[in-house]
């Protein structure tokens, strides 16, 4: 298995030259970085649910769909990428495919170690600050051609703000949640260290840590039939063909980290415009906050019924249930409100 430096790239191809490794048949270990800021679009992710695309335009970010699946992220130069291709042909991982995540995080836990930081492994693809449960790092994995990918990538410095700005939200007053949720919910190698470390610094703690779980053969450098592919692949990433294909799920709440998800509903009902946030941890309620133009009494019921959620089982029929509940009470007067458009609003349709 070669190590490939790669170094600061642009044109995207921080993220088309492992697509191109694989689909040429190379094995490897990538180290980069990208010099532009860009978004990258999970494979099962519904672009035009998740990205304020004209938003995106008018701040010259361009957007970019990955085979590989998880959620949509901001990238920029401010993050080490390290990118693991492994023939399934001529190589037999020395580990099971299930267990990719919890070995090839321990690398990055301990590069993370090294720089000040103390993280864990969080299932299914996170690494976490162990005192905060802080996102610091998403991972991926998939089969592309004949080869393994497992890809990740180190925060040393994060733009929340901007992140905030990309995505899309029923209303512009949803983006300031989204914000602090994106605040509360991730964070990087300077926010906890107070110093940013430089690339060089990091592509060589990698090295040495991926060196302890993996055999390298020297380090490789990469053929222009790699660089052509990877240009040919981002004109066809970056196309409105691709970036707007439907590939078979949506994703409906934006994740903040693994386990956190926010999702925002607007929903016009007869008794007036409803608004909502609900923060799921995948399986549960956290919590829910309603408001809008509409009439209820009274009015403390509002947060009775936000906090009866919590803790509800995020599916159709277990908030329907409580819904239910709630509006047959004799005291609750709650006009021109059914018990479909709460549901509608909580989870949608």
């Amino acid at each position: 298995m070669k190590l490939f430096r790669v170094g600061k790239v642009g044109n995207l191809r921080s993220i088309t030259l492992f697509h191109a490794l694989a689909r040429l048949g190379y094995e490897g270990l990538v180290i980069t970085s990208p010099v532009e800021t860009y978004i990258s679009v999970g494979y099962f992710d519904r672009t035009q649910e998740v990205l304020d695309l004209k938003r995106c335009t008018e701040l010259g970010i361009p957007v970019i769909r990955r085979e590989v699946g998880g959620g949509t992220v901001l990238l920029d130069e401010n993050q080490v990428f390290y990118q693991l291709i492994v023939s399934r042909k001529r190589t037999k991982l020395p580990f099971k495919v299930n267990e990719a995540y919890r070995v090839l995080s321990q690398p990055v836990i301990r590069t993370y170690e090294r720089l000040g930081v103390e993280t864990a492994y969080r299932p299914i693809n996170d690494i976490v600050v162990k005192s905060t449960g802080r996102k610091i790092s998403g991972q991926g994995a998939a089969d592309i051609g004949e080869c393994f990918v497992f890809v990740g990538g180190l925060l040393l410095r994060f733009n929340t703000r901007l992140m905030s700005e990309v995505f899309k939200v029923p209303e512009e007053k949803f983006r300031d949640k989204l914000y602090r949720s994106l605040e509360e919910g991730i964070s990087w190698v300077e926010r906890e260290t107070g110093r940013l470390p430089s690339y060089e610094e990091v592509e060589e703690l990698l090295i040495e840590e991926f060196g302890k779980i993996l055999e390298f053969e020297g380090e490789g450098k990469l053929s222009e039939e790699v660089f052509e592919l990877a240009d040919r692949l981002k004109e066809e990433f970056t196309s409105e063909e691709t970036l707007l294909e439907d590939t078979g799920r949506r994703h409906r709440t934006i994740k903040i980290k693994e386990g956190l998800h926010v999702r925002t509903a607007v929903h016009k009902a007869k008794g007036g415009l409803l608004r909502g946030e609900v923060i799921t941890d995948g399986e549960l309620i956290v919590s829910v906050k309603v408001w809008g133009d509409f009439t209820l009494t009274p009015k403390s019921s509002l947060g009775e019924i936000e906090r009866s959620l919590a803790g509800v089982r995020f599916t159709k029929e277990d908030i329907l249930r409580k819904v239910r509940e709630f509006l047959r009470r004799e005291d609750i007067f709650f006009p021109g409100v059914e018990e479909e458009d709460l549901l509608a609003l909580i989870y949608g349709t």
